[in-house]
């Protein structure tokens, strides 16, 4: 894998991977393809915490198969909030 791509979805594009609202991973193909893209569904400006959770876990998984793979974090679709308090899910990965 050479590079694993998070962004909101857009109808013209094709996605490999989507993270639903609830943060629900649906796999297309494998995670192990040259490109993997993932499609984030939103239904508000950012990304709720599942979400974040569910792009950082695939995130691992892909540098787990290739710890050189690029991660790509389009607009509006990083896993690590600008804030992050003590008792959020990802405080301990923004440390």
């Amino acid at each position: 894998m050479e590079r694993i791509t998070f962004e909101r979805v857009n109808p013209r594009a094709t996605y490999t991977h989507f993270v639903e609202e609830n943060g629900d991973i649906i796999a297309l193909s494998p995670l192990g393809g040259r490109e993997v893209k993932v499609g984030i569904v939103f239904d508000q400006e950012f990304p709720t915490d599942q979400q974040r959770q569910a792009m950082a876990h695939l995130a691992n998984m892909a540098t787990g198969y290739d710890p050189t793979v690029e991660l790509v974090f389009k607009e509006g679709t990083s896993p690590f909030p600008g804030m992050v308090m003590k008792n959020h899910p990802l405080a301990d990965c923004c440390t």
